[in-house]
Protein backbone atom coordinates (compact mmCIF):
# COMPACT_ATOMS: atom_id res chain seq x y z
CA UNK A 1 0.00 0.00 0.00
CA UNK A 2 1.49 3.46 -0.68
CA UNK A 3 0.82 6.99 0.48
CA UNK A 4 -1.39 9.30 -0.59
CA UNK A 5 -2.22 12.74 0.81
CA UNK A 6 -5.50 11.84 2.74
CA UNK A 7 -4.17 12.97 6.06
CA UNK A 8 -3.28 9.67 7.43
CA UNK A 9 -0.38 7.58 7.63
CA UNK A 10 -0.36 4.71 5.54
CA UNK A 11 -1.13 1.87 8.89
CA UNK A 12 -3.74 4.10 10.05
CA UNK A 13 -5.89 4.33 6.26
CA UNK A 14 -9.12 2.53 6.83
CA UNK A 15 -8.40 0.15 3.51
CA UNK A 16 -5.32 -0.86 5.35
CA UNK A 17 -6.67 -4.38 5.68
CA UNK A 18 -8.89 -6.80 3.17
CA UNK A 19 -12.47 -6.42 2.10
CA UNK A 20 -15.21 -7.72 4.29
CA UNK A 21 -16.53 -11.43 3.74
CA UNK A 22 -20.29 -11.14 3.20
CA UNK A 23 -22.54 -8.24 4.99
CA UNK A 24 -22.85 -9.73 8.29
CA UNK A 25 -20.41 -10.55 11.02
CA UNK A 26 -17.01 -12.51 10.74
CA UNK A 27 -13.26 -12.76 11.85
CA UNK A 28 -10.17 -14.15 10.64
CA UNK A 29 -7.51 -16.71 12.56
CA UNK A 30 -4.11 -16.23 12.90
CA UNK A 31 -4.52 -20.56 13.14
CA UNK A 32 -6.11 -21.20 9.78
CA UNK A 33 -5.67 -17.75 8.07
CA UNK A 34 -9.17 -18.19 7.09
CA UNK A 35 -12.50 -16.26 6.93
CA UNK A 36 -15.18 -17.24 9.52
CA UNK A 37 -18.73 -15.55 8.96
CA UNK A 38 -21.29 -15.33 11.95
CA UNK A 39 -24.61 -15.06 12.56
CA UNK A 40 -24.83 -12.15 15.03
CA UNK A 41 -22.96 -9.58 16.79
CA UNK A 42 -23.23 -11.73 20.25
CA UNK A 43 -21.22 -14.96 18.14
CA UNK A 44 -18.40 -13.01 17.42
CA UNK A 45 -18.43 -11.47 21.23
CA UNK A 46 -18.48 -14.86 22.61
CA UNK A 47 -15.30 -16.20 20.22
CA UNK A 48 -13.48 -13.22 21.01
CA UNK A 49 -14.12 -13.88 25.01
CA UNK A 50 -12.94 -17.48 24.13
CA UNK A 51 -9.79 -16.40 21.93
CA UNK A 52 -7.35 -16.96 24.88
CA UNK A 53 -4.26 -17.07 22.56
CA UNK A 54 -5.36 -13.62 20.66
CA UNK A 55 -5.52 -15.50 17.17
CA UNK A 56 -8.17 -13.25 16.32
CA UNK A 57 -6.42 -11.47 13.97
CA UNK A 58 -9.41 -9.30 11.74
CA UNK A 59 -13.22 -8.61 12.36
CA UNK A 60 -15.88 -7.26 10.71
CA UNK A 61 -19.60 -6.21 11.62
CA UNK A 62 -22.44 -4.95 9.13
CA UNK A 63 -21.85 -1.41 7.38
CA UNK A 64 -17.96 -1.99 7.10
CA UNK A 65 -16.32 -2.11 4.24
CA UNK A 66 -12.84 -3.36 5.01
CA UNK A 67 -11.77 -5.70 8.02
CA UNK A 68 -10.11 -4.30 11.13
CA UNK A 69 -8.22 -5.48 14.08
CA UNK A 70 -10.59 -6.09 17.10
CA UNK A 71 -8.76 -3.66 19.25
CA UNK A 72 -10.15 -0.99 16.79
CA UNK A 73 -13.41 -2.00 17.18
CA UNK A 74 -15.83 0.24 19.75
CA UNK A 75 -18.63 -2.09 20.10
CA UNK A 76 -16.63 -5.10 20.66
CA UNK A 77 -14.33 -3.37 24.06
CA UNK A 78 -15.85 -5.65 26.97
CA UNK A 79 -15.38 -8.93 24.84
CA UNK A 80 -11.74 -7.83 23.65
CA UNK A 81 -10.83 -6.50 27.17
CA UNK A 82 -12.01 -10.07 28.91
CA UNK A 83 -9.73 -11.94 26.11
CA UNK A 84 -6.56 -9.96 26.10
CA UNK A 85 -6.56 -9.74 30.16
CA UNK A 86 -7.39 -13.33 30.24
CA UNK A 87 -4.53 -14.38 27.46
CA UNK A 88 -1.92 -11.78 28.95
CA UNK A 89 -2.50 -13.48 32.59
CA UNK A 90 -1.64 -17.24 31.08
CA UNK A 91 1.38 -15.41 29.63
CA UNK A 92 2.68 -14.14 32.97
CA UNK A 93 1.80 -17.55 34.76
CA UNK A 94 3.89 -19.12 31.41
CA UNK A 95 6.35 -16.63 31.82
CA UNK A 96 6.35 -17.04 35.88
CA UNK A 97 7.37 -20.55 35.51
CA UNK A 98 10.28 -19.91 33.27
CA UNK A 99 11.84 -17.38 35.70
CA UNK A 100 11.22 -19.94 38.84
CA UNK A 101 12.83 -22.20 36.76
CA UNK A 102 15.58 -19.87 35.18
CA UNK A 103 16.40 -19.06 38.95
CA UNK A 104 16.86 -22.73 39.98
CA UNK A 105 19.39 -23.36 37.44
CA UNK A 106 21.04 -20.32 37.86
CA UNK A 107 21.35 -20.97 41.54
CA UNK A 108 22.36 -24.73 40.83
CA UNK A 109 24.90 -23.45 37.81
CA UNK A 110 26.11 -20.76 40.95
CA UNK A 111 27.16 -23.74 43.61
CA UNK A 112 28.29 -26.04 41.06
CA UNK A 113 31.16 -23.74 40.61
CA UNK A 114 31.60 -22.47 43.42
CA UNK A 115 32.26 -25.85 44.41
CA UNK A 116 34.60 -26.48 41.92
CA UNK A 117 36.43 -23.18 42.78
CA UNK A 118 36.73 -24.77 46.14
CA UNK A 119 37.89 -28.05 44.83
CA UNK A 120 40.71 -25.69 43.14
CA UNK A 121 41.33 -23.50 46.04
CA UNK A 122 40.08 -25.24 49.71
CA UNK A 123 41.93 -22.32 51.34
CA UNK A 124 40.05 -19.79 50.35
CA UNK A 125 37.45 -18.25 52.55
CA UNK A 126 34.05 -18.39 51.59
CA UNK A 127 33.82 -14.83 50.91
CA UNK A 128 36.97 -15.56 48.55
CA UNK A 129 34.60 -17.61 46.82
CA UNK A 130 31.80 -15.84 46.46
CA UNK A 131 33.27 -12.74 45.51
CA UNK A 132 35.46 -14.97 42.52
CA UNK A 133 32.59 -16.22 41.21
CA UNK A 134 30.09 -12.92 41.37
CA UNK A 135 33.39 -11.10 39.22
CA UNK A 136 33.80 -14.76 36.99
CA UNK A 137 33.06 -14.27 33.26
CA UNK A 138 30.57 -17.31 33.40
CA UNK A 139 28.44 -15.68 36.76
CA UNK A 140 28.20 -12.65 34.52
CA UNK A 141 26.97 -14.63 31.43
CA UNK A 142 24.71 -16.79 33.29
CA UNK A 143 23.02 -13.93 34.70
CA UNK A 144 22.86 -12.16 31.20
CA UNK A 145 20.60 -14.92 29.83
CA UNK A 146 18.73 -15.02 32.99
CA UNK A 147 17.69 -11.66 32.63
CA UNK A 148 16.87 -11.95 28.40
CA UNK A 149 15.15 -15.19 29.07
CA UNK A 150 14.04 -15.05 32.24
CA UNK A 151 13.29 -11.86 33.75
CA UNK A 152 12.53 -9.28 30.83
CA UNK A 153 9.59 -11.28 29.09
CA UNK A 154 8.35 -11.68 32.60
CA UNK A 155 8.48 -8.57 33.37
CA UNK A 156 7.46 -7.75 29.65
CA UNK A 157 4.17 -9.99 29.86
CA UNK A 158 3.28 -8.72 33.42
CA UNK A 159 3.59 -5.22 32.21
CA UNK A 160 1.06 -5.95 29.47
CA UNK A 161 -1.22 -8.07 31.64
CA UNK A 162 -1.45 -5.01 33.62
CA UNK A 163 -2.38 -1.96 31.13
CA UNK A 164 -4.88 -4.41 29.81
CA UNK A 165 -6.57 -4.92 32.98
CA UNK A 166 -6.68 -1.03 33.35
CA UNK A 167 -7.55 -0.52 29.76
CA UNK A 168 -10.10 2.13 28.88
CA UNK A 169 -12.43 2.33 25.61
CA UNK A 170 -9.73 5.35 24.85
CA UNK A 171 -6.61 3.23 25.95
CA UNK A 172 -7.95 0.04 23.94
CA UNK A 173 -8.22 2.27 20.85
CA UNK A 174 -4.60 3.40 21.22
CA UNK A 175 -3.83 -0.27 21.36
CA UNK A 176 -5.66 -0.86 18.19
CA UNK A 177 -3.38 1.95 16.38
CA UNK A 178 -0.63 0.58 17.93
CA UNK A 179 -2.17 -3.12 16.40
CA UNK A 180 -2.03 -1.72 13.33
CA UNK A 181 0.97 -0.27 12.48
CA UNK A 182 2.57 -3.65 13.81
CA UNK A 183 0.42 -5.63 11.61
CA UNK A 184 1.27 -3.16 8.75
CA UNK A 185 4.99 -3.00 9.64
CA UNK A 186 5.06 -6.91 9.14
CA UNK A 187 3.61 -7.05 5.53
CA UNK A 188 6.50 -4.89 4.48
CA UNK A 189 9.17 -5.92 2.30
CA UNK A 190 12.45 -5.42 3.29
CA UNK A 191 15.34 -6.52 0.69
CA UNK A 192 17.96 -4.18 2.19
CA UNK A 193 17.51 -5.69 5.78
CA UNK A 194 17.58 -9.35 4.64
CA UNK A 195 20.82 -8.74 2.37
CA UNK A 196 22.98 -7.31 5.11
CA UNK A 197 22.04 -9.69 7.05
CA UNK A 198 22.82 -12.29 4.39
CA UNK A 199 25.81 -11.05 4.39
CA UNK A 200 26.40 -11.25 8.24
CA UNK A 201 25.72 -14.58 8.12
CA UNK A 202 27.88 -15.61 5.00
CA UNK A 203 30.62 -13.94 6.70
CA UNK A 204 29.94 -16.10 10.10
CA UNK A 205 29.78 -19.25 8.09
CA UNK A 206 32.93 -18.61 7.50
CA UNK A 207 33.57 -18.00 11.05
CA UNK A 208 32.72 -21.91 11.47
CA UNK A 209 34.77 -23.03 9.45
CA UNK A 210 37.92 -20.93 10.06
CA UNK A 211 40.48 -22.24 12.56
CA UNK A 212 40.91 -18.64 13.29
CA UNK A 213 37.60 -16.97 13.37
CA UNK A 214 38.76 -13.57 15.44
CA UNK A 215 41.41 -12.87 13.57
CA UNK A 216 39.98 -9.92 11.80
CA UNK A 217 38.64 -8.31 15.27
CA UNK A 218 39.48 -4.88 16.09
CA UNK A 219 42.50 -5.17 18.46
CA UNK A 220 44.62 -3.41 20.92
CA UNK A 221 47.32 -5.53 19.37
CA UNK A 222 47.41 -3.73 15.91
CA UNK A 223 45.55 -0.76 16.60
CA UNK A 224 47.26 1.06 13.77
CA UNK A 225 45.13 -1.30 10.95
CA UNK A 226 42.21 0.46 10.06
CA UNK A 227 40.83 -2.15 8.32
CA UNK A 228 39.59 -4.07 11.04
CA UNK A 229 37.05 -1.10 11.49
CA UNK A 230 35.31 -3.04 8.61
CA UNK A 231 35.53 -6.47 9.27
CA UNK A 232 35.05 -6.23 13.17
CA UNK A 233 31.33 -5.13 12.67
CA UNK A 234 30.73 -8.42 10.52
CA UNK A 235 32.23 -11.08 12.93
CA UNK A 236 30.50 -13.06 16.35
CA UNK A 237 31.61 -13.97 19.10
CA UNK A 238 29.82 -17.27 18.89
CA UNK A 239 26.27 -18.56 17.87
CA UNK A 240 24.75 -16.74 20.69
CA UNK A 241 25.79 -13.78 19.68
CA UNK A 242 24.82 -13.87 16.01
CA UNK A 243 21.43 -15.07 16.78
CA UNK A 244 20.29 -12.43 19.38
CA UNK A 245 22.32 -9.38 16.79
CA UNK A 246 20.64 -11.13 13.86
CA UNK A 247 16.72 -11.09 15.41
CA UNK A 248 17.67 -6.91 16.39
CA UNK A 249 18.72 -6.53 12.66
CA UNK A 250 15.53 -8.05 11.17
CA UNK A 251 13.27 -5.98 13.82
CA UNK A 252 15.01 -2.65 13.10
CA UNK A 253 15.93 -2.94 9.81
CA UNK A 254 11.97 -3.78 8.88
CA UNK A 255 11.24 -0.56 10.73
CA UNK A 256 13.90 2.01 9.06
CA UNK A 257 12.93 0.33 5.19
CA UNK A 258 9.35 0.81 6.02
CA UNK A 259 9.65 4.63 7.10
CA UNK A 260 13.12 5.86 6.27
CA UNK A 261 13.44 3.31 3.09
CA UNK A 262 15.86 1.19 2.00
CA UNK A 263 19.10 3.19 1.84
CA UNK A 264 19.31 3.89 5.20
CA UNK A 265 19.46 0.22 6.60
CA UNK A 266 22.90 0.30 4.63
CA UNK A 267 23.67 3.88 5.15
CA UNK A 268 22.81 3.98 8.93
CA UNK A 269 24.57 0.48 9.80
CA UNK A 270 27.66 1.74 8.29
CA UNK A 271 28.05 4.86 9.60
CA UNK A 272 27.47 4.01 13.29
CA UNK A 273 29.42 0.65 13.24
CA UNK A 274 32.13 2.95 11.90
CA UNK A 275 31.40 5.37 14.76
CA UNK A 276 31.15 2.68 17.45
CA UNK A 277 34.51 1.12 16.19
CA UNK A 278 36.38 4.30 16.05
CA UNK A 279 35.03 4.57 20.15
CA UNK A 280 35.63 0.95 21.27
CA UNK A 281 39.44 1.44 19.04
CA UNK A 282 39.99 4.00 21.62
CA UNK A 283 38.33 2.27 24.40
CA UNK A 284 40.97 -0.90 23.49
CA UNK A 285 44.07 1.84 23.27
CA UNK A 286 43.31 2.64 27.33
CA UNK A 287 43.43 -0.85 28.52
CA UNK A 288 46.43 -2.61 30.18
CA UNK A 289 45.96 -5.82 28.61
CA UNK A 290 45.65 -6.99 25.21
CA UNK A 291 42.07 -7.11 24.11
CA UNK A 292 39.75 -7.53 21.07
CA UNK A 293 36.30 -6.08 20.25
CA UNK A 294 34.07 -7.42 16.93
CA UNK A 295 30.26 -7.49 16.50
CA UNK A 296 27.77 -5.94 14.84
CA UNK A 297 25.86 -4.35 17.99
CA UNK A 298 27.67 -0.80 17.20
CA UNK A 299 25.57 -0.90 13.97
CA UNK A 300 22.52 -1.81 15.56
CA UNK A 301 22.68 0.24 18.32
CA UNK A 302 22.96 3.22 15.67
CA UNK A 303 19.90 1.98 14.06
CA UNK A 304 17.68 1.89 17.36
CA UNK A 305 19.60 5.51 17.95
CA UNK A 306 18.41 6.72 14.47
CA UNK A 307 15.13 5.77 14.97
CA UNK A 308 14.64 7.18 18.24
CA UNK A 309 15.30 10.55 16.37
CA UNK A 310 13.85 9.86 13.32
CA UNK A 311 10.49 8.79 14.79
CA UNK A 312 10.41 11.78 17.59
CA UNK A 313 11.05 14.03 14.35
CA UNK A 314 8.12 12.26 12.38
CA UNK A 315 5.81 11.80 15.13
CA UNK A 316 2.95 11.42 12.59
CA UNK A 317 4.17 8.16 10.92
CA UNK A 318 4.51 6.27 14.11
CA UNK A 319 1.86 5.46 16.61
CA UNK A 320 3.07 6.99 20.63
CA UNK A 321 3.01 3.67 22.15
CA UNK A 322 5.73 2.31 19.62
CA UNK A 323 7.73 4.82 19.97
CA UNK A 324 7.73 4.36 23.74
CA UNK A 325 9.02 0.60 22.56
CA UNK A 326 12.21 1.81 21.40
CA UNK A 327 12.97 4.07 24.75
CA UNK A 328 12.24 0.57 26.30
CA UNK A 329 14.57 -0.83 24.16
CA UNK A 330 17.44 1.18 24.65
CA UNK A 331 16.66 1.22 28.27
CA UNK A 332 17.13 -2.76 28.09
CA UNK A 333 20.05 -2.77 26.09
CA UNK A 334 21.69 -0.25 28.35
CA UNK A 335 20.85 -2.94 31.60
CA UNK A 336 22.60 -5.83 29.81
CA UNK A 337 25.13 -3.58 28.80
CA UNK A 338 25.88 -2.96 32.74
CA UNK A 339 25.26 -6.35 33.94
CA UNK A 340 27.67 -7.61 30.87
CA UNK A 341 29.70 -5.13 31.25
CA UNK A 342 32.89 -7.51 31.49
CA UNK A 343 32.45 -8.86 28.27
CA UNK A 344 30.03 -6.72 26.27
CA UNK A 345 32.02 -3.24 24.61
CA UNK A 346 29.57 -0.48 25.56
CA UNK A 347 31.50 1.79 24.42
CA UNK A 348 30.73 1.11 20.75
CA UNK A 349 27.08 0.78 22.00
CA UNK A 350 27.15 4.07 23.14
CA UNK A 351 29.51 5.48 20.19
CA UNK A 352 26.69 3.52 17.67
CA UNK A 353 23.88 4.62 19.43
CA UNK A 354 25.35 8.57 19.24
CA UNK A 355 26.38 8.26 15.66
CA UNK A 356 22.99 7.23 13.98
CA UNK A 357 21.06 9.98 16.48
CA UNK A 358 23.63 12.32 14.81
CA UNK A 359 23.36 10.86 10.92
CA UNK A 360 19.17 11.31 11.51
CA UNK A 361 19.83 14.94 12.67
CA UNK A 362 21.95 15.68 9.59
CA UNK A 363 19.65 13.96 7.77
CA UNK A 364 16.45 14.21 7.97
CA UNK A 365 14.36 17.64 9.42
CA UNK A 366 11.33 17.39 11.48
CA UNK A 367 8.34 17.37 9.40
CA UNK A 368 4.16 16.53 10.11
CA UNK A 369 4.01 15.12 7.48
CA UNK A 370 2.85 11.78 7.32
CA UNK A 371 4.00 10.60 3.59
CA UNK A 372 7.28 8.93 3.89
CA UNK A 373 10.16 10.38 2.64
CA UNK A 374 10.92 9.20 -1.20
CA UNK A 375 13.93 7.37 -2.25
CA UNK A 376 16.34 10.02 -3.93
CA UNK A 377 19.01 8.93 -6.48
CA UNK A 378 22.27 10.08 -4.40
CA UNK A 379 20.46 8.13 -1.32
CA UNK A 380 20.84 4.84 -3.83
CA UNK A 381 23.94 5.70 -5.21
CA UNK A 382 25.20 6.41 -1.57
CA UNK A 383 23.92 3.14 -0.22
CA UNK A 384 25.71 1.06 -2.85
CA UNK A 385 29.29 2.65 -2.12
CA UNK A 386 28.42 1.83 1.27
CA UNK A 387 27.21 -2.05 0.71
CA UNK A 388 30.25 -1.81 -1.08
CA UNK A 389 32.72 -1.43 2.01
CA UNK A 390 31.10 -4.09 3.70
CA UNK A 391 31.74 -6.44 0.75
CA UNK A 392 35.10 -5.13 0.84
CA UNK A 393 35.42 -5.79 4.60
CA UNK A 394 33.96 -9.11 3.79
CA UNK A 395 36.23 -10.04 1.75
CA UNK A 396 39.21 -8.54 4.26
CA UNK A 397 37.76 -10.84 6.64
CA UNK A 398 37.80 -14.14 4.82
CA UNK A 399 41.52 -13.11 3.67
CA UNK A 400 42.71 -12.85 7.34
CA UNK A 401 40.50 -16.06 8.48
CA UNK A 402 42.21 -18.67 5.31
CA UNK A 403 44.51 -17.03 3.73
CA UNK A 404 47.01 -14.28 5.24
CA UNK A 405 46.20 -14.49 8.58
CA UNK A 406 46.83 -18.54 8.49
CA UNK A 407 50.61 -18.25 9.39
CA UNK A 408 50.08 -16.01 12.03
CA UNK A 409 47.50 -18.00 13.77
CA UNK A 410 49.31 -19.42 16.42
CA UNK A 411 51.39 -16.21 17.13
CA UNK A 412 47.89 -14.24 17.66
CA UNK A 413 46.00 -17.01 19.66
CA UNK A 414 49.23 -16.33 21.73
CA UNK A 415 49.02 -12.59 22.27
CA UNK A 416 45.32 -12.92 23.18
CA UNK A 417 42.87 -12.56 19.96
CA UNK A 418 41.76 -16.28 20.71
CA UNK A 419 40.30 -15.80 23.72
CA UNK A 420 37.14 -13.88 22.27
CA UNK A 421 34.68 -17.30 21.57
CA UNK A 422 32.22 -16.72 24.19
CA UNK A 423 33.90 -15.19 27.36
CA UNK A 424 36.16 -16.57 29.58
CA UNK A 425 35.91 -19.17 32.26
CA UNK A 426 38.02 -18.76 35.35
CA UNK A 427 41.11 -19.56 35.77
CA UNK A 428 42.39 -20.83 39.30
CA UNK A 429 45.76 -22.23 41.10
CA UNK A 430 45.80 -24.02 44.10
CA UNK A 431 46.34 -21.12 46.69
CA UNK A 432 44.82 -18.33 44.42
CA UNK A 433 41.62 -17.10 42.56
CA UNK A 434 42.18 -15.37 39.40
CA UNK A 435 39.96 -14.24 37.15
CA UNK A 436 40.83 -14.84 33.26
CA UNK A 437 41.04 -11.95 30.53
CA UNK A 438 38.31 -11.59 28.03
CA UNK A 439 37.25 -9.89 24.80
CA UNK A 440 34.36 -7.75 24.35
CA UNK A 441 31.82 -7.88 21.79
CA UNK A 442 30.55 -5.31 19.99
Amino acid sequence: MKDDPSGLPVWERPDLFLPVVGEQWGYVSLRDRKAHELSSEEDLRRVLRKDHEENIHLVWLPGMTNMEVPEAVTVLFEAVKESRVRSRMLTVVEESGKLKWGGIFLAAYSLYYIYRMYGMSPEASAYQLLIAWVSSANFTMGLLLFAMFAAFPWYDGRKRWREAMQWTEEGMRETGRLVRFESWLAGQKIIATRVLLGLLAVVFGGQMLSKQPHVAALTSLYPDERWRLLTAPLLHGNLLHFIMNAMGLLYLGRRIEALARWPHVILVFVFSAWFGGECSLWRLKQLDVPSSALGASGGLMGMLGFLLVFETFHRRLVPRSARRRLVAAMVSTAVIGIVGIQFIDNAAHLGGLIGGMIYAVAVFPKSDSVIRPKVMAPERYLAGAAFCLLLLGAWNAFAKMFWVGAKKSDSLRKKGVAFLWGGSTTLFKRGDIQPASFGPAL
